[in-house]
């Protein structure tokens, strides 16, 4: 396993731990953090649906943190968002006052990807969000759900293949047994879905709040498209479990059930299920550079948590997104990022395979 190293200088080093011990003293008497400044990074560009999350986030978060500090948010795009996790791992202070707040990198830490330096079982997680996607199609050629097993070339649009969204439409998309092309290389969500307003393609997976603000009133309700599925969350047992959020639209079990009349099943299926709740369920995660003293960690943990009840903060989400993102804790994130580094060799050799395969 790669282990993320630290360049730094005597003279630097000796300057941090005396400032940690110093901050880790103050927190141990009273929890503040009043007066200093926390930076968030961001892998993202500015605008983008990660840092609009970040920001939005953060200015509900500086009021839960003890002392209130300032939280000012810094984009650092770069490397596919490797950048910004490479900083947090070998360059960051582990004072705790830098944060990294960005969409995660699932898929390239299960697979080792080079680009990506940062090991996540090494870094406190402080907590999560939940993005929810789904799946429609243009009715062209599918009128209803059924129809979809029956339709001939239909062309899925997709960013690259490492890429989230593209990794999971495909596994359902092979595990449902539909005839369709992989077409590449757009360059995010909003280009896909102009592409399907263009006729160009006819499948995507989009984030929910893409398809409750563009896709829904222009192309659902049009009668352009429909709904096909949601992708789940994992539940503690390893269960699948449809989201509230997305009610109306079953989720991926359902809609297999319903157009194929029992159960998913195969090695496709048992690959998206590992698949799935380490690049999905934790899409915006919160964490900090190793070595990050325990008591600013819980500190951080605990405001964190208290934002996502936050009702005004949750109202907010609502017109942001349609719905409140659902919330990730701790223990569940430590959890899910430490198996990230937990791969069963079966699953890197497909994975490997199926990712070369359209590259």
């Amino acid at each position: 396993m790669f282990k993320a190293r630290r360049m730094i200088s005597t003279a630097v080093l000796g300057v941090l731990s005396a400032a940690t011990i110093a901050l880790a003293g103050c927190e141990a008497q009273d929890g503040s953090l009043e007066g200093e400044t926390i930076t968030v990074y961001v892998g993202r560009t500015p605008g983008s649906g990660g840092d609009l999350a970040a920001r939005m986030f953060s200015r509900f978060w500086q009021e839960k943190i003890p002392g209130q500090p300032t939280i000012v948010v810094r984009n650092m795009p770069g490397g596919g968002g490797a950048r910004v996790f490479n900083f947090g791992a070998e360059v960051a202070d582990a004072d705790g006052l830098h944060i990294i707040f960005s969409p995660t990198a699932g898929i390239e830490a299960v697979l080792q990807t080079p680009g990506l330096r940062a090991n996540f079982a090494e870094m406190p997680f402080i907590g999560g969000l939940m993005s929810p996607n789904m799946a429609y199609v243009r009715t062209d050629q599918v009128k209803t759900p059924e129809d979809l097993l029956t339709a001939e070339g239909l062309r899925f649009g997709g960013n690259n293949p490492i890429a989230r969204m593209d990794l999971l439409g495909r596994l359902a998309l092979d595990v449902l047994d539909v005839d369709y092309q992989y077409v590449t290389g757009f360059q995010g969500g909003a280009d896909i879905f102009n592409a399907a307003r263009r006729g160009e393609v006819d499948i995507q997976v989009a984030s929910l709040g893409q398809y409750r603000f563009s896709i829904e009133p222009t192309l659902v309700n049009e009668g352009l498209a429909i709904p096909l599925w949601h992708n789940p969350g994992t539940g503690p047992d390893g269960e699948p479990y449809a989201l509230d959020v997305a009610a109306d639209i079953p989720s991926f079990e359902a809609f297999y059930e319903q157009i194929k009349g029992e159960p998913p099943s195969g090695k496709e299926y048992e690959i998206l299920r590992w698949v799935l709740p380490r690049v999905n369920d934790i899409v915006y995660a919160a964490i900090a550079p190793p070595g990050t003293p325990d008591d600013v960690v819980e500190i951080l943990r605990e405001s964190f948590a208290a934002v996502t009840e936050d009702p005004v903060y949750q109202e907010e989400a609502r017109k942001m997104y349609g719905f409140v993102l659902p919330p990730i804790g701790a223990e569940q994130g430590t959890e899910l990022m430490r198996s990230l580094y937990d791969v069963p060799p079966e699953v890197t050799a497909f994975l490997t395979e199926y990712i070369d395969q359209v590259r």
